[in-house]
């Protein structure tokens, strides 16, 4: 069926260009994709056992000597950012209910959850501005003078680990769900769900893909990683322990994917290493986009089950 818009989705894109073209084997794509994740898990196991095993030989925790965050986040911050969330969810609720009825619909969705993300990012922007030492520079980027020629290097490593390892975990925790539960129906995630209409028009594909690989990464890591994290650590003084609190709440968050839940834990671990050990928002939010994007395109390409 022709969509009057003109536009197809990017799987019902590989659709044609499979009819024009000699035909692949639908087998050989998924062969090829689970080759490419068992390469990248493999790479992740590597990581973690050198990073295990240095950890090991110089007997000192790798966080020990990071930059420090100078600044007065505290439990009201966290709730003022909630509270703008929450707000912006009502108020968009409502402005959808009025503009396209009570039926909620993918649009409405999709306003409502881009908008109440924008409206938290602002929120904790407004807070880390009048609460970091430096403002909002600081909360962002990290300390003037701090050293960044690593960066790069373990941004890569990082992303590896979580691009290869979690997706591994999620399905240890389907089989063992499955092993209590055998009826147990996982639920896709409401942009995948959506990605799989072929009738979807270009504006909407694109703001799926813009939320999930730029808005999604941005709004979560300021307020899980820049906020949340950052008044555990005032309040534990410990940095394993606010990486850990923060980690199972951001998990948590995710709770209508139970099978996601360990995965997202795991991943959110290595997004709280990278940011203690950088001082900066912006190497979590960038292995955080890879994970998601990684995630997109894969489904693009046919690799998980309808």
């Amino acid at each position: 069926m022709t969509n009057p818009t003109g536009w197809t989705s990017p799987a019902a894109m590989i659709q044609t260009v499979a009819e024009i073209s000699p035909p692949i084997d639908p087998n050989r794509i998924l062969s090829t994709l689970l080759a490419v994740d068992v390469v990248l898990l493999g790479l992740a196991v590597v990581i973690v056992l050198a990073f295990l095993a240095w950890v090991l030989r110089q007997r000192r925790d790798p966080l020990g000597n990071t930059p420090l965050r100078p600044n007065r986040i505290r439990e009201d911050s966290l709730a003022l950012a909630a509270m703008a969330y929450i707000l912006a969810v009502i108020l968009l609720s409502g402005l959808m209910s009025l503009t396209h009825g009570a039926e909620e619909s993918l649009i409405s969705t999709l306003g409502i959850g881009i908008g109440a993300q924008l409206a938290g990012s602002a929120a904790c922007l407004a807070i880390a501005s009048k609460r970091f030492d430096g403002g909002v520079a600081r909360f962002l980027w990290g300390r003037p003078g701090d050293s960044r020629r690593l960066w790069a290097p373990m941004i890569a490593a990082l992303a590896v680990v979580g691009i290869g390892l979690c997706p591994a975990v999620s399905e240890l925790t389907m089989r063992c769900i499955q092993l209590v539960a055998p009826e147990f129906s996982f639920p896709l995630h409401p942009t995948i769900q959506a990605l799989r209409d072929d009738e979807q028009p270009m504006i909407v594909v694109l703001t799926l893909w813009s939320g999930a690989v730029v808005i999604a990464p941005i709004a979560e890591e300021l307020f899980f990683r820049g906020l949340l994290q950052t008044a555990m650590l005032n309040v534990t003084r410990n940095r394993w322990s606010a990486i850990a609190i923060a980690s199972a709440l951001f998990a948590l968050v995710h709770y209508r994917q139970p099978h996601a839940v360990a995965a997202l834990m795991a991943l959110s671990v290595l997004l709280g290493f990278a940011y203690e050990r950088t001082g900066s928002l912006l190497p979590p939010i960038l292995i955080h986009a890879a994970f998601n994007a990684k995630t997109l395109i894969w489904e693009a390409l046919g690799a998980f089950p309808t």
